[in-house]
């Protein structure tokens, strides 16, 4: 007899589930965040959140006078349905007098690869693909030096973005490792800012400075403070279920409507854990089309209870990892500034420690996982063969825990 489980799986891909089998012998908790599946925004909704902004004006009213106005949306390594707010935007514009070419969406890569054309079908929806000019951020080109901020970060920023007139922000926020939550001046900072801008945030939170989940950082601080001095006027903000689609969101100043999308998203990533586990399973859905973005597998670890999982247990991480190795051009490319394999980190040395690690996915080689992960990380294609290595090592009747995505926090 065995117990199956479906999770979210390789994200902008169909299926959009996995189903994974355990033995009926196995003690197995799903861990689901608290808004996991809980009511999603419909069309009426997402508008009153743009219509009802928190600390601006609305969008119509910031934009009258205006010769031109810039949209900056995250790029594929988030859910963010961007496709579903996008057009009462455009409505906002519309009342206005914005046409449709006095409008540019930039598309914030920070350092990650350019989207494509199917891209941002999937992202932006393909009305808006087929009439709207659309621009992937370039981190080593079309920059304008603004200066530094107030703790000395070089400030070189995207000049599509700085020359716009109005400036307007789409983004998820989901827990992250160093600026506490995406979105918001997030999108500004990495998303269309200069390498040399992006190597002094990063570099600093890889270092542990002022970094952090799910809470205010220093890190978020700073980079608040670039977009205070480059400008965004209006900054929309998604709460994401499990599957990616939107639970709440918040509009606004970019400060005062973050601020509120982050107690929301405390409460819906929230996640209630089981203790003394002897096998984690991290899934990395939705930052999972690409195996560069699979440190985010330790943020959960990273916020929950030491006794989550035994000191010899294992960790399990799970990505889809459909684009294989991915890109990044600051920490994930031989001879990028900040690159290093995770196995040299911080973050290997207080989490794993004498756990054992597995990586599980179709789609990866082993050079493409030794790139980033030790050797002493074994991977497995196939389950079953995952499960039975697994009842070798801790028996017939472990107790483990399963956590269907990346974007949990661990309720204290």
């Amino acid at each position: 007899m065995v117990k199956s489980f479906q999770i979210p799986w390789a994200a902008w891909r169909d299926p959009d589930f996995l189903e994974l089998s355990f033995p009926d012998s196995w003690d197995v908790s799903v861990c689901r965040m608290n808004g996991a599946d809980g009511p999603v925004l419909n069309d009426d909704e997402i508008k009153q959140s743009i219509l009802n902004p928190i600390g601006a004006q609305k969008i119509s009213e910031l934009a009258r006078g205006k010769k031109t106005v810039v949209i900056v949306v995250d790029d594929m390594t988030r859910t963010t349905p961007v496709s579903r707010i996008i057009p009462h935007v455009l409505e906002e514009l519309d009342k206005a007098g914005i046409s449709i070419d006095q409008i540019t969406i930039l598309l914030a890569l920070g350092a990650h690869k350019p989207m494509n054309r199917q891209d941002c079908i999937l992202k932006l929806g393909k009305d808006v693909v087929n009439t709207i000019n659309i621009e992937n951020h370039h981190p080593y080109e079309n920059l304008t030096n603004l200066g530094e901020s107030k703790i000395g970060t070089p400030i070189d920023v995207n000049s599509t973005y700085v020359d716009s007139d109005l400036k307007i922000s789409i983004g998820g926020v989901i827990p992250h490792p160093l600026a506490g939550f995406g979105g918001g001046a997030k999108n500004v900072l990495p998303g269309v800012c200069g390498i040399r801008t992006l190597e002094a945030n990063h570099s600093a939170g890889m270092r542990g400075v002022g970094a952090g989940i799910g809470r205010m950082t220093d890190i978020r601080k700073d980079i608040e403070d670039i977009a205070d001095k480059v400008g965004l006027d209006f900054s929309i903000n998604a709460i994401l279920t499990e599957s990616g689609d939107i639970a709440a969101m918040c509009s606004g100043h970019f400060r005062d409507a973050h601020r509120k999308a982050m107690e929301i998203g405390k409460r819906n990533y929230g996640t209630k854990i089981t203790i003394n586990n002897q096998i984690c399973f991290f899934n990395l859905f939705p930052e999972d089309s690409e195996l560069n973005q699979s440190i985010k597998g330790f943020n959960f670890l990273m916020n929950a209870p030491n006794n989550m999982l035994d000191r010899k247990g294992t960790i399990v991480l799970m990505s889809s990892s459909y684009e294989g190795r991915g890109y990044h051009s600051l920490i994930a490319e031989t001879g990028a500034k900040l690159y290093k394999n995770i196995g040299d980190s911080i973050v290997w040395k207080a989490f794993v420690k004498r756990r054992q690690v597995s990586f599980f996915s179709p789609n990866i080689s082993e050079p493409e996982l030794y790139h980033f992960y030790p050797k002493s990380v074994k991977l497995y294609h196939n389950w079953n063969n995952l499960i039975d290595e697994l009842t070798k090592i801790h028996g017939d009747a472990p107790k483990a825990a399963l956590f269907p995505c990346s974007i949990q926090l661990a309720e204290k």
